[in-house]
């Protein structure tokens, strides 16, 4: 690549590879992305338009859009195939904190704090909380035992039940269209940690509203007690069906 990079968001759309951002508050933004050509194994840079904040989400909608969002919640978008001009678009004006960056269909999914998942539309960047999941966000709160030691030996003195909020980890969607979650779960002593999953598939009511629906949920991997792992972190995940 041109720049190096740490953190970029990359979108692969018509064959190639888009990466933006991560390299740096300095950098010039003609360098703030680039597109790699798998047919030519060539990286070259793709000129963005002059912004005073490096991009922080990018998310391919419908498989044929690039929808940017900067640091300022500025957002961009642009057609490959079409043009290589970028259109600027609504800025989100909502504070707030909003990770995992995911397109299903011609909406945008991301996980919020304690637990939700949001939506909203790419033209007006209002964000909505999913409706039907209290169950999956009671699920997350969930009752940890605690080892208290002696300050003098650093004996056991007494295991402590202490009340916790586990949150979404990774929030990322599948082949399916649907949006899969991860979060981590710390099981009583001594049985250790372990890392949960969810499918959870969509429907819009007559009002607007997006309501979930858990497909399935369950352990995908369990960390061995004598780790002292406190979490497990999902850098991608996709389908494969046999």
């Amino acid at each position: 690549m041109n720049m190096p990079r740490a953190s970029a968001s990359a979108s692969y759309v018509d064959g190639k590879i888009y990466v933006f951002g991560g390299c740096g508050d300095d950098a010039d933004s003609t360098k703030w992305a680039e597109v790699f050509d798998p047919k030519t194994q060539t990286w070259r840079t793709f000129v963005t338009p002059k912004m005073s904040h490096s991009i922080d989400q990018s998310v391919v909608i419908q498989g044929k859009k690039v929808y940017a969002v900067d640091e300022e919640n500025q957002s961009f978008y642009f057609l490959p195939s079409e043009s290589t001009s970028w259109t600027s678009g609504q800025r989100d004006t909502k504070p707030g904190n909003r990770s995992d960056w995911c397109a299903v269909g011609e909406l945008l999914f991301c996980r919020g704090t304690r637990g939700r998942i949001l939506w909203c539309e790419p033209d007006e960047l209002d964000w909505k909380e999913v409706n039907g999941l209290e169950e999956l966000q009671q699920y997350l709160c969930g009752i940890r035992h605690v080892l208290e030691y002696s300050e003098k030996d650093y004996e056991i003195c007494k295991l402590s039940a202490t009340k916790v909020k586990y949150d979404i980890c990774k929030l990322c969607c599948n082949s399916a269209g649907n949006i899969v979650i991860f979060w981590n779960t710390q099981l009583e002593y001594p049985e250790g940690l372990e890392l949960r999953s969810a499918e959870i598939s969509f429907e819009r009511h007559e009002r607007g509203e997006i309501w979930g629906k858990i497909e399935w949920s369950g352990v995908v991997f369990k960390v061995d007690p004598l780790s002292h792992s406190f979490g497990v972190k999902v850098l991608y995940s996709t389908s494969v069906y046999s």
